[in-house]
């Protein structure tokens, strides 16, 4: 475990695997932190230096000071900060939802950095009338005595299938934990970074090798939304996980490491 101050902001980083090998940088999605990709570990540490981290204000890292202000350019920022902090030139590098939409702008702005792009759950531009939700829900968060106790319930149910509560308690503990440690603030600042990207234009720019991971029965990011990035970004791989939802990596590592495995060969 490392804190360290980088790009401004004391930064909660994870490092597994030997520093020799070459590097994967798992990037988790809004509300969640570094233990969302716990499951990839063991999988992975053999044959590569994983690196993991916090983003800006999830997890044990500190927001800053963008408020309302912060982009997805500026936690992109933040990515490339840790590698240089670390002395990483390239990496893999596999997002999952709010990490992905910082994969697009990284694979557009920074391709020199990656070896590969690996787009999990996620969507290069959001829906209409997202963001008038996503703000009632802060304010909503805001007013409850709840608080992000409130979010963590409702997102969760959103995220994950009905019976996965019951299935595996220790991992939604994990989940729901993580999303209570984040402040209604910090849920608001990256609830706007979110809205405010537009990507999907641009996908015939992006030139590396990709694979792209749909969760079969996610809402957010079904399948049928994903589908434009697996054929507009040239050359991309494609997988869908079966009876995983928004979170696929976590809910099926199984299955979600072997693809992960595949596409790296």
């Amino acid at each position: 475990m490392a804190f360290e101050k980088i790009n401004g902001i004391r930064t909660h980083y994870l490092v597994d695997g030997a520093k020799d090998f070459p590097t994967i940088t798992f990037i988790h999605g809004q509300a969640f932190n570094i233990e969302a990709w716990s499951r990839q570990i063991d999988a992975f540490k053999d044959q590569f230096q994983i690196l993991r981290i916090d983003l800006r204000g999830h997890g044990l890292t500190e927001v800053g000071e963008f408020g309302n202000d912060l982009r997805m350019l500026n936690m992109a920022e933040d990515i490339i900060a840790v590698w240089d902090h670390l002395e990483i030139k390239r990496s893999h590098y596999v997002g999952k939802s709010l990490g992905g939409m910082i994969g697009f702008d990284l694979a557009l702005h920074n391709a020199d950095r990656l070896n590969s792009l690996t787009l999990v759950a996620t969507q290069g531009k959001m829906p209409c009338g997202s963001l008038d939700r996503m703000r009632r829900n802060v304010e909503d968060y805001r007013k409850s005595p709840l608080k992000m106790k409130l979010a963590a319930g409702q997102l969760l149910n959103r995220y994950l299938p009905e019976s996965y509560q019951k299935n595996d308690p220790t991992g939604y503990r994990l989940l729901e934990e993580s999303i209570m440690q984040m402040t209604i603030d910090a849920y608001a600042f990256s609830s706007e970074a979110i809205n405010a990207i537009d990507y999907d234009d641009h996908l015939k720019d992006i030139n590396l090798p990709t694979l792209i991971i749909a969760g079969e029965l996610d809402i957010p990011t079904p399948p049928s939304r994903m589908e434009i990035y697996r054929e507009k970004i040239r050359g991309a791989k494609w997988g869908v996980i079966s009876g995983a939802a928004h979170l696929p990596n976590f809910e099926k590592p199984k299955e979600f490491n072997a693809l992960l495995k595949e596409f790296f060969k």
